[in-house]
């Protein structure tokens, strides 16, 4: 089974005003309902098992590495509440494949996840 989700707009990294690090635990919260319901309008599909996540951003400015791995966070949770993987540890997620495609416009910006078995 392959399961294709669509976030419109940017997610924050770790840095940046409204980024990870500086984010308060309300906020946190916040963000993660907003993905759930994201997610949940987009699939019913449940992935019992392992699986391979391909986390593609389509961004005007590129983060590093470190900062668009972590953007995955709250994403990642939101997965696990919506019931569409079972949990987000190395154990389901056997495989995370961030990809960052460089874009021109804002409303091109978006993020792309990519869920298949294995």
């Amino acid at each position: 089974m392959e399961t294709i989700i669509e976030i419109d707009g940017v997610v924050n990294g770790l840095n940046g005003k409204n980024g990870l690090i500086r984010q308060h635990f309300h906020q946190a919260k916040q963000t993660r309902e907003k993905y759930r319901l994201i997610i949940m309008s987009q699939t019913r599909n449940r992935h019992k098992g392992k699986v391979v996540v391909e986390y593609i951003g389509y961004k005007i400015r590129l983060m590093d590495w470190d900062n668009f791995s972590a953007s995955f966070k709250h994403i990642g949770d939101a997965l696990v509440k919506a019931n569409v993987l079972t949990d987000d540890n190395p154990k389901i997620i056997v495989r995370f494949l961030p990809e960052q495609i460089k874009v021109s416009t804002r409303i091109e910006q978006k993020v792309i996840i990519k869920i298949k078995d294995i």
